[in-house]
């Protein structure tokens, strides 16, 4: 069988590894189609890797028009020259890691139609808050839904959205993955001493803007023990109201703060957690559609907590924590819950590496799609 894939997200090595998984199977000749360059975590990042004995990867700068906003690029771009491309691999079906109403869905779509019409087409989605598109992009999804074969969704409010939109055909609830060899335990007592943190550390991984829910976080720690300390990784518009927000809380002292890491270094920084947050809340427009770094910390055995924001609840499961999101007063009692049970810490820690095991490791996944083929 031979397979086109296509997504911007595996500009990066770790994203990578769902399709190095899948090329491993006999009988599969894969084509990974990424972009030269994307911007992805609020940087820009050039593609990690040119080259696998198992599949080959192809990178093309896609072109993107008019909408400024790195979120907006995503469903704006599309690869001159798809059509050639399609014709020289003669793929017997065609992955779009891409939305249904992004512009490079529906014009890979069309050309395929034209140059390699009995292709089966794969579509992804995780659009988990339903709304109606302006065109073009309302026709893009339209587009997609008459002529997609499948579907793949990273959560169960995708599939009924896409559904509830027009889709007919089947579907699949397919999580984003990780790699369990890549995240897992370690001992980091050296970088925690190097960055500072003291006593307990509480940690926080993602883009710094409202919907993640930072303001939250720092509210439920100005309640807790001054033992306990903050470790933020990540960078945003609100870079400067949570470092302001720490000082009037009286926080700065033992709030560590991150621009950017490095995705290859993630685990070391994970190990210096004795618990992660996710405390994300809803906005009209945006609300939590997975939340991968709670897969990246249970595969390091490091507890979690999360709000009940979207798809957070079903990614713990029975592994962490779960607090009403935007209640600060609730989550200071879930942090000082395992902070002050070592045991129950341990037991969580121990469920969650076990759940990545058995439903996030990118071998899981990649086995789940085999079986779409």
């Amino acid at each position: 069988m031979r397979i086109l894939a296509i997504s911007h997200s595996a500009v990066l090595a770790d994203y990578q590894e769902r399709f190095s998984r899948v090329a491993q199977t006999g009988g599969i000749e894969l084509t990974l189609l990424v972009p030269r360059r994307w911007r992805q975590f609020n940087r820009m990042i050039k593609l990690e890797k040119t080259a696998d004995p198992d599949y080959r990867i192809i990178s093309r700068q896609p072109f993107s028009w008019g909408i400024k906003g790195h979120g907006r690029k995503n469903v704006t771009h599309f690869y001159p020259g798809i059509k050639k491309l399609i014709r020289e691999i003669q793929p017997d079906l065609i992955e779009l890691w891409e939305e249904p109403f992004s512009a490079v869905t529906a014009h890979t779509i069309r050309a395929a139609r034209r140059v390699c019409p009995g292709a089966k087409i794969i579509f992804f989605s995780a659009q988990n808050i339903s709304r109606r598109y302006p065109p073009p992009f309302s026709f893009f999804e339209r587009y997609t839904y008459r002529n997609a074969d499948y579907a793949f969704v990273i959560n169960s409010e995708a599939e009924q959205i896409i559904k509830e939109r027009g889709w007919q055909n089947p579907s699949l609830v397919l999580p984003l993955g990780v790699n369990p060899a890549q995240f897992k335990r370690s001992d980091q007592a050296l970088l925690r001493r190097q960055l500072g943190l003291t006593g307990f550390a509480v940690g926080f991984v993602g883009k710094l803007e409202k919907q993640k829910g930072v303001i939250d976080l720092l509210a439920a720690a100005a309640g807790l023990p001054e033992s306990v300390s903050l470790l933020i990784i990540g960078d945003g518009p609100l870079k400067e109201q949570i470092q302001a927000e720490a000082k009037k809380r009286g926080l700065s002292p033992r709030v560590v703060m991150i621009d950017t890491v490095d995705h290859g270094d993630l685990p070391r920084y994970l190990n210096c957690m004795d618990l992660l947050v996710l405390p994300s809340i809803t906005l009209p427009h945006l609300k939590e559609q997975f939340g991968r770094v709670l897969v990246e910390a249970m595969s390091c055995e490091v507890p979690v907590i999360g709000s009940d924001s979207g798809e957070i609840p079903n990614v713990i499961g029975d592994t962490g924590l779960v607090f009403p999101e935007g209640d600060h007063e609730a989550l200071g009692r879930k942090i000082t819950e395992i902070m002050d049970n070592p045991v129950r810490a341990k037991e969580f820690a121990r469920r969650g590496h076990c759940r990545v095991e058995d439903e996030f490791a990118w071998s899981v996944i990649a086995h789940q799609q085999i079986k779409v083929y």
